[in-house]
């Protein structure tokens, strides 16, 4: 399947969204207590980059295999998105191991290193690299999506809604329960999340479009109303943002609903022959996975070798700093895509053709 435009410039716009999240976090370290109209936005906006994901996970993959119900097109599936998440994963976990070597001091309390490797460990705090939180809940919904393969086509849907009917009665029940705790994040908590809210609109819109059309003006602009509304009732109403695990209902009415909406125009416009910055979509959408490993990765070296501190104890403008910073990210990930990244992918299709045809 081509890559769709307009979905890589999402894909690149969430990804640098949520670097420019956590390099604004970087920014208020080193320039504690002064406002940046770019950071501060992005401090309560930019994790939503991950919202963003998650629905164009769904989508992707119901567009993929839409045809496919049976065991074969399964294997096939199974084994194109687990290499496509652990290929793309273990170069920067073993290049966080070197680091590691040469810097022991940045490695995080109490990690687990196999856990890490195999994205099993259940406590996202001891993970090597942090934002992988997000590729174990991309492992489960491959699985969640695998077994709806099984099912014959004209039951998949019906399925898709039951699960989502599903998540919602038991987040009710949760919220309402006097035994369940936000700090008891459980098994059950991570099988039903709202998380799996987004992958699953981001089906209903691949279903959608199968036979659908619409007007891309309204849901852009409610989109875009939504995320104004999130910034707006983070800033002045809730006075912090939505990125704790007890706001993420909120998170992902508010963000999910976004992601899904803007989603839905993007996809309009193509189909009406408009793309958006076609060239720069295609590399820095495709870059986009590198950009979500490696960029905290790079904020641990600039801390280790000491940059973080001189930028904060030398410099007038922290902000161009760590602009440049946020820019050398990019231009690593870029050739990292280029130059590991598409190679492993090739490795890997070419494995699949192999297995499976």
């Amino acid at each position: 399947m081509k890559p769709i435009v307009n979905i890589q410039f999402l894909r690149a716009v969430a990804a640098l969204a949520v670097m420019f999240y956590h390099f604004s976090l970087q920014y208020q370290s080193i320039n504690p207590g002064q406002a940046h109209g770019f950071f501060d936005l992005f401090n309560l906006i930019g994790y939503a980059g991950v919202d963003f994901f998650f629905v164009i996970s769904g989508y992707i993959m119901w567009v993929t295999t839409k045809r496919a119900s049976t065991q074969s097109p399964v294997l096939n599936f199974a084994f194109k998105r687990f290499s496509r998440i652990y290929l793309g994963y273990w170069p920067y976990f073993l290049l966080a191991l070197l680091i590691l070597y040469f810097y022991p001091q940045l490695k995080p309390a109490n990690a687990n290193m196999w856990g890490s490797f195999f994205l099993t460990e259940p406590d996202t705090t001891h993970l090597l690299i942090q934002v992988a939180w997000t590729l174990q809940y991309e492992l489960y919904f491959y699985v969640l999506f695998g077994l709806l393969m099984l099912l014959p086509s004209k039951h998949k849907l019906n399925a898709v809604w039951a699960i989502v009917a599903l998540i919602i009665v038991y987040q009710i029940a949760s919220r309402f329960s006097s035994t369940h705790s936000h700090s008891d994040f459980t098994a059950v908590d991570f099988l039903l999340s709202p998380y799996c809210l987004e992958f699953f609109a981001g089906c209903l819109l691949g279903r959608f479009f199968q036979t659908q059309r619409c007007n891309h003006f309204w849901p852009l602009l409610l989109g875009l109303a939504l995320l104004a509304t999130a910034v707006y009732y983070q800033a002045h109403v809730l006075q912090q943002s939505l990125i704790s695990q007890q706001h993420v209902i909120l998170r992902v009415c508010f963000f999910g609903s976004a992601a899904a909406l803007i989603m839905a125009a993007l996809i309009e416009l193509e189909k009406r022959g408009q793309v958006l910055l076609k060239h720069l979509s295609l590399i820095l959408g495709g870059a986009s996975y590198s950009i979500y490993l490696s960029h905290t990765i790079f904020i641990a070296l600039t801390i280790a070798l000491g940059w973080h501190s001189w930028v904060q104890n030398n410099s007038q403008s922290p902000g161009l700093w760590v602009g440049l910073f946020m820019l050398l990210t990019v231009v690593y990930s870029v050739v990292h895509y280029l130059l590991i990244e598409k190679p492993l992918m090739a490795m890997s299709n070419h494995i699949k053709q192999r297995l499976f045809h």
